[in-house]
């Protein structure tokens, strides 16, 4: 058993003697262990980061050159708009009734 605990923390890193805690320069960022000196205490101690990524898609119709699927939906405002069932895309409603985003890209 130890004095004193290991810190874990998502934003900054934690001295394990005083507690003293600091966000870490992006030029010194490694996934190998740094050795550490707190300007808290003076103590050095080792520093490990791991990373994550999180990946965000979304579907689009232009750029797999598909037709996009309107729904006509009636807006708060009393107007109409179309959606895209397949990617959201959102569009206004011509004056011959179409979605003006198939007017643009035709």
């Amino acid at each position: 058993m130890s004095l004193y605990e290991e810190q874990d923390d998502s934003l900054n890193a934690i001295c394990p003697y005083c507690e003293y805690s600091y966000q870490v320069e992006g030029e010194d960022y490694g996934e190998d262990s740094q050795e550490q000196e707190c300007d808290g205490c003076g103590k050095k101690f080792w520093l490990n980061q791991s990373f994550s990524v999180t990946h965000h898609t979304r579907p689009d119709c232009k750029i797999n050159g598909e037709q996009h699927d309107w729904m006509l939906v009636e807006l708060r405002n009393g107007k109409d708009a179309f959606f895209c069932q397949v990617c959201g895309e959102c569009s206004l409603v011509s004056q011959d009734g179409t979605p003006k985003a198939e007017k643009d890209h035709a």
